[in-house]
């Protein structure tokens, strides 16, 4: 994806194939095309080739003017771009997305965004985030990385021909990239199948692409095929790259098995070079607009998604136009052009010694961090709304207790102060136990409890057990916590509920409840709370399932009581969404009740409910009979579609301290 001293012309026009099927494939069809591993191939192939040619000439690798002179061609761009974006999206995109977009800001132009997405994938919430505009960094990040891999491999090629006293520097390298790549492969393989969304971004499960390209830069010279077989191999490659999005479901199969789909045909056209005969592949991927673009492609595939989801937020669209679609691939033609011709290419013109290019390059890199991690502090600062000041302001600011005796809400617009928590970073409120990396992800089948409240001299134990349904009740559990000097432990993961019904995709929480069950009945809390049902119409909404109850009287075999919440309303959109499009009229967002809550409650139609469970159903704080509101009592109620702020989960202390009192106490009678 960067510019590279051109070498053969057909590799540029390979570049802009790949690029433009990246733009058209994420427009219109908003999907994966398979270019970038494409790109990979390709990249492989030229620093091989690179890095050899600086062996041979020089006796050794320079590693560290290297890596200086790749900064200096790469940077310039990505900083251009990734500052050019940031700035547009604190006024184009919703306020809520301010703190992913600065984050995922710092990553790109650090190249570790890859690692920040494949962390975002198993942390539950995060697989939630908008997609921003800096989530195609990933392949940057992972590009530059492969760079220091190979780096190492050189380092260690020529260590091991010194130590063996060698001088075939080919044969040396073929085999170590060749063990690496099988290796790669093999763990590519591995990972789709166990974690596709990790796999996706892994750098290692990438690491085969770049080294078959590597590998086909030293073994070029013999795959010599004759101008028919060219022929074919050329357009059966072109043709390969062109269908593969088409084909496969490139972001569910890649880069596993499915990613030698695009890797091969890449590898077909770089074999059959410029050896074919008329009407060949190589004529058209040679053609002269092509191999013009190929040198901007680098910059294009940097611009166009941005630009892609701008055009979302700015015309409150989704899906794009022909029209619209064109207009994103034109602008970012032009961009693209006049940052490398305008930009790009001035800079690597100035030519100043190695260690004085790193100590630049150190500054601004030390400059932007600072800069935007002071933004932060400065303007988006401001933790998530404390206890103390939420009772500071709580006429103004009452949330759930708004609910008054004669089943009505007081609507928002009735308080003259604005809603709680801002929408700067709503979305990062939310309760203690994601930060504490107290709600295990995939991969994880152990029963990890977390402490909270009073860890000594307590009165009482409450056990808050389930999926992230339960965990957006721990901030209120730890007011009473303080208050009652009550200790809470947690068993949470994400995605899993207080259940032994076994779903499909989710096997894993059926290992981790069997775990669970375990640790509560050697530690007998005095009191479990779960969520009792899933409220969302989209699962089993108008039931309590089976799988509940039996958990529910396992519990009660072995003595010990429950205390089961309803589940609190799922919207069918984001609630912060539409906070950002009415800032000043948050109460023209809600939803109708009769989509979001089944009446009665389920809870209250199971065929057998344990003596000593207690249940309590909260819907009337979140809706009156026609409508379930974003904003009650001016406190924003969710962070997303279905999960509550940890300020909403605050302000029901005052509504569970008796029920929750009352079943602790009739325990110890």
């Amino acid at each position: 994806m960067e510019t590279e001293r051109r070498i053969r012309p057909e590799l540029e026009g390979i570049r802009t194939i790949a690029a433009l099927l990246v733009a058209i494939y994420h427009i219109w069809f908003n999907r994966v095309s398979g270019g970038v591993d494409v790109f990979f191939v390709v990249s492989g192939f030229l620093i091989t080739t690179s890095l050899l040619s600086m062996y041979r000439k020089n006796g050794r690798i320079l590693y560290f003017s290297y890596i200086v002179k790749l900064l200096k061609r790469l940077l310039p761009t990505a900083w251009l771009i990734g500052i050019t974006v940031l700035i547009a999206s604190l006024y184009i995109l919703p306020p809520f997305t301010k703190q992913q977009n600065i984050n995922e800001f710092l990553a790109s132009v650090s190249y570790f965004q890859n690692w920040r997405l494949a962390m975002d994938s198993v942390d539950y919430l995060a697989q939630n985030n908008s997609a921003s505009p800096f989530q195609h960094f990933w392949a940057l990040s992972i590009q530059f990385q492969f760079y220091l891999v190979w780096l190492v491999v050189f380092f260690v090629a020529i260590s091991v021909l010194k130590l063996i006293s060698g001088n075939n520097m080919k044969r040396m390298l073929t085999v170590l990239i060749a063990v690496l790549a099988l290796a790669s492969f093999s763990y590519s393989v591995y990972l789709t199948a166990a974690n596709q969304p990790v796999a996706y971004y892994h750098t290692f499960t990438r690491v085969w692409e770049f080294g078959i390209g590597g590998l086909v830069a030293l073994t070029i010279h013999k795959l010599v095929v004759s101008s028919r077989v060219a022929w074919l191999f050329g357009w059966m490659g072109l043709i390969g790259l062109i269908s593969c999005g088409i084909i496969l479901q490139v972001s569910e199969l890649f880069p596993g098995y499915a990613a030698l789909w695009p890797v091969l045909s890449a590898v077909l056209i770089i074999i059959a070079g410029n050896n074919s005969t008329n009407y060949s592949a190589f004529q058209l991927l040679s053609w002269k607009p092509l191999v013009k673009f190929g040198s901007i492609s680098y910059a294009f595939y940097l611009w166009h998604w941005p630009l892609l989801i701008f055009y979302y937020a700015l015309f409150d669209v989704e899906s794009v136009s022909l029209q619209g679609g064109l207009a994103i691939i034109a602008v970012a033609t032009i961009f693209a052009y006049f940052t490398i011709y305008g930009f790009e290419l001035p800079i690597r013109k100035i030519q100043f010694p190695v260690w004085k290019t790193a100590s630049i390059i150190a500054v601004f890199s030390a400059a932007i961090w600072v800069s935007t991690i002071a933004y932060q502090e400065t303007y988006l600062a401001g933790p998530p709304v404390s206890s103390e000041l939420l009772s500071e302001s709580f006429e103004t600011h009452p949330g759930a207790v708004t609910y008054l005796e004669d089943g009505r809400l007081t609507p928002p617009a009735e308080f003259e102060e604005s809603f709680l928590p801002s929408l700067d970073f709503v979305k990062q409120d939310r309760s203690e136990i994601y930060e504490d990396g107290c709600l295990s992800g995939k991969g994880t089948t152990e029963a990890e409890p977390c402490e909270y409240g009073a860890l000594t001299d307590y009165s009482h134990t409450i056990a808050l057990v389930g999926g992230s349904h339960a965990a957006h009740w721990q901030p209120m559990l730890a007011e009473l916590a303080d208050a009652h000097d009550l200790k809470i432990v947690t068993y949470l993961k994400g995605n899993c509920r207080f259940t032994e019904e076994s779903r499909k995709g989710f096997e894993e929480c059926d290992v981790w409840f069997q775990n669970v069950k375990e640790a509560l009945i050697n530690e007998k809390p005095d009191l479990i709370f779960t969520v009792g049902n899933v409220g969302s119409s989209k699962e089993d909404f108008d039931e309590v399932s089976d799988g509940f109850v039996e958990a529910w009287k396992f519990f009660e075999q072995h003595e010990v009581p429950l205390f089961l919440v309803r589940d609190t309303p799922w919207y069918d959109q984001n609630v912060l969404t539409c906070l950002s499009e009415n800032p000043d009229n948050p109460e023209n967002c809600k939803s109708d009740r009769e989509d979001v809550i089944r009446d009665p409650s389920p809870l209250e139609e199971v065929d057998y409910m344990p003596e000593t469970t207690n249940t309590i159903d909260l819907t009337d704080y979140f809706c009156d009979q026609e409508s379930c509101y974003y904003v009650v009592g001016n406190v924003v109620t969710h962070f997303d579609s279905n999960h509550l702020t940890a300020t909403f989960s605050r302000t029901f202390a005052p509504v569970f301290e008796k029920p929750l009192l009352e079943a602790l106490e009739a325990q110890e009678k």
